[in-house]
């Protein structure tokens, strides 16, 4: 993340000049994340370090307010500097109100409601791919304005110059490290070699995509209906990432089959493209029906995705329970896309997937969830479980473990045996 001395300097001003008190609040603690993978010189398969988040937030009167939220965590095993020291002003902006007008300046990050585990509407803001399975969403530094007449509410989002999304180093594990490399192509194959390296080259920007992004919200909240809709013109949430390989001919039937030589070289385009995308939520009772659509359509370049059309649809249970509020949720995912030729994390994987997800407290102190996404055209899944125990008012500790499996053709067969497990303490003021 590069620095950012203008936003700095605008809050430093405001606090010097603000009689008001600041509220501040945060999270810490370390966190040990191990990866059922070999390590190898290239490869680490532990991960730990410290995990942070700090609050401050100050009213200094009806009209004006300043609010902050930043995200850390370090690696102390990473071998690249982009694991080394993630961080992200998740919340950095100064916000004046005139009558109705809500004015904001400063990093932001958009409130998107819609289904939880797909969000079809979540389009704006770049992402953390460092792990491709539990991507961080970073906020975007620009000028807001919004407005809310009853029921409705809109808001208009410029960013002069967008984040760029983080990609996994040229050491993750995440980066394929046997038998091939993950272009979704009918038509070629690249193999790897044992020990295969990475590098990844100088970023191309296409059609000054980082530049000049906009987004559009419209909401309407009621007690029967929530829904909104998006559009947005900007940057894409993940690059298109070109490989420039030196490679050698295996075979040319049924399709071309080629051995990549180390180093593979990875160049990220960043690229612009077009969004529209609504969502909506349906109370009934105990139950809620949640779903949403997009379709996005990338500026025209031969090298880059087609069009894109998403469909989400989903239900949400909740049960009043002895041992407190159960919430389940079940989703169906539907993606259609006119051109699969790049390489990319996940996105084939959503062509048509169920997903499910489960909430279960134990008491006051102790909350288990489990959930997972099933891939039905390539058989492949993801499943997710864990729980949290709080110790005291500051301390808690949580524990979770993920697992995916797949036939070796497909994308999630390339981490078939890629469980992770996860352990955390957290501290809270």
């Amino acid at each position: 993340m590069k620095s950012t001395p203008l936003y700095l300097t605008l809050l430093f001003i405001t606090v010097s000049s603000a009689q008001a008190d600041w509220k501040f609040s945060g999270s810490a603690g370390p966190y040990v994340n191990a990866l059922n993978f070999p390590s190898t010189t290239v490869s680490p398969s532990l991960k730990t370090g410290l995990s942070t988040e700090l609050k401050l937030d100050n009213k200094i009167n009806n009209s004006w307010r300043v609010k902050s939220e930043f995200f850390f965590r370090n690696d102390f095993l990473a071998r690249d500097s982009v694991e080394t020291l993630q961080w992200n002003p998740k919340n950095l902006y100064i916000q004046k109100k005139s009558n109705s007008l809500v004015f904001r300046l400063g990093f932001q990050t958009l409130s998107i409601d819609g289904p939880d585990i797909i969000n079809p509407a979540d389009v704006v803001h770049s992402k953390n791919f460092v792990d491709p399975t539990n991507p961080i969403t970073y906020s975007s530094a620009g000028l807001s304005v919004s407005q809310e007449i009853e029921k409705w509410n809109w808001e208009v989002f410029y960013i002069p110059l967008q984040t760029p999304p983080v990609l996994p180093g040229a050491h993750s594990p995440w980066l394929p490290r046997k038998n091939r490399l993950p272009v979704e192509s009918n038509n070629l194959e690249f193999r790897i070699p044992d020990n295969v390296r990475y590098q990844y080259q100088k970023p191309k920007e296409l059609d000054h995509a980082l530049k000049n992004n906009v987004s559009v919200k419209v909401q309407r909240k009621s007690e029967n209906l929530e829904a909104q809709v998006v559009l947005y013109d900007g940057l894409s949430q993940s690059p298109f990432i070109l490989a420039e390989v030196d490679s050698t001919l295996i075979s040319a039937s049924p399709k071309y089959t080629v051995l990549a030589n180390s180093p593979v070289k990875l160049r990220p385009l960043y690229y612009r493209q077009q969004v529209a995308a609504g969502t909506f939520v349906i109370p009934l009772s105990s139950w809620a029906i949640r779903g949403g659509m997009n379709w996005t359509k990338p500026y025209k370049d031969e090298r880059v995705p087609g069009e894109t059309i998403t469909a989400v649809m989903g239900l949400e249970k909740n049960i009043e329970t002895s041992i407190g509020m159960i919430t389940m949720i079940g989703q169906y995912i539907r993606q259609q896309r006119q051109v699969e030729t790049q390489i990319s994390f996940l996105r084939s994987f959503f062509q048509e997937a169920l997903s499910f997800g489960a909430r279960v407290p134990w008491g006051e102190e102790t909350s288990f969830f489990l959930g997972g996404i099933y891939d039905q055209r390539g058989y492949s899944s993801i499943y997710k479980l864990g729980g949290t125990h709080r110790i005291t008012n500051s301390w808690s500790i949580e524990a979770g473990a993920q697992y995916l499996q797949g036939p070796k053709k497909t994308l999630i067969g390339l981490y078939d045996r890629y469980d992770t497990y996860l352990a955390r303490a957290i501290y809270s003021w």
